[in-house]
């Protein structure tokens, strides 16, 4: 119950009031008041939580807690090929079925936070580091994949001009707008990336590649217009446009 009165909650202040509110300028954000602070930090827990409740059994293929502990230790000692090394010795499957729950659940929870996610920036912007420490990365991380069966090139462009504006007005770093733009691009539109921030994992070698782009200069000219540096030799692979 203390949940659900929390998302109505949520919902009113954060999605009903900024469409309220819209005859201001795009530009404008409340500021954060100490007691909004601690809310939005306790929001921001339950959204990191809630986010990986069903990811992990069904990412790991198990629903032992122990096993995906040891999977985590893993990757924290030696890194994603090791981790995804150990992984596939263990030759783990979860039941079709299952997993089709899990997923319509997880599904459910995806929607819920991205609408929250979406008031916030709304109403606050880009949340700083300063305000959620540890929990600043869970922006980034629920953007990174939307709720399905939305449209994913509208989903990109409508979230690109949002977050464009929150690099411009300072509050989002150009490197996470980056991140979340090539990771769009390359996991889920399968195309080249545009920034070359992601790397990406080959299973054929089982190796971490660097970004795949396609040209270079268009690369580094928008790389530019939000304020990141040249690539430099080495952190990107060029990929043939026509595949």
């Amino acid at each position: 119950m203390q949940n659900s009165i929390k998302i109505i909650r949520f919902l009113i202040t954060f999605i009903l009031m900024p469409m309220l509110m819209s005859a201001q300028a795009p530009a404008d954000k409340k500021i954060i008041t100490k007691d909004e602070t601690a809310f939005l930090q306790e929001m921001m827990a339950e959204i990191k939580e809630s986010d990986q409740k069903y990811r992990n059994y069904l990412s790991c293929e198990t629903m032992d807690d122990k096993l995906i502990a040891q999977m985590d230790s893993v990757y924290e000692a030696a890194g994603i090929e090791a981790y995804i090394a150990y992984q596939q010795s263990l030759g783990l499957k979860l039941d079709e079925t299952l997993k089709d729950s899990l997923w319509q659940m997880q599904h459910a929870i995806d929607l819920q936070n991205h609408l929250t996610l979406k008031g916030i920036f709304t109403t606050y912007g880009f949340l700083s580091e300063e305000l959620l420490d540890k929990n600043f990365f869970v922006q980034l991380l629920l953007l990174m994949h939307p709720p399905k069966d939305w449209d994913i090139p509208t989903y990109l462009q409508e979230y690109s001009t949002l977050l464009k504006a929150e690099v411009k007005a300072g509050r989002m770093p150009a490197i996470t707008y980056a991140t979340f733009y090539d990771n769009i691009k390359g996991k889920i539109m399968k195309e080249p990336q545009l920034y070359g921030t992601n790397q990406q994992f080959d299973v054929k070698s089982n190796k971490v590649l660097p970004p795949g782009i396609v040209d270079l200069q268009k690369t580094n000219e928008a790389r530019k217009a939000i304020g990141l540096p040249r690539l430099k030799d080495g952190e990107y692979r060029i990929l043939d446009a026509q595949k």
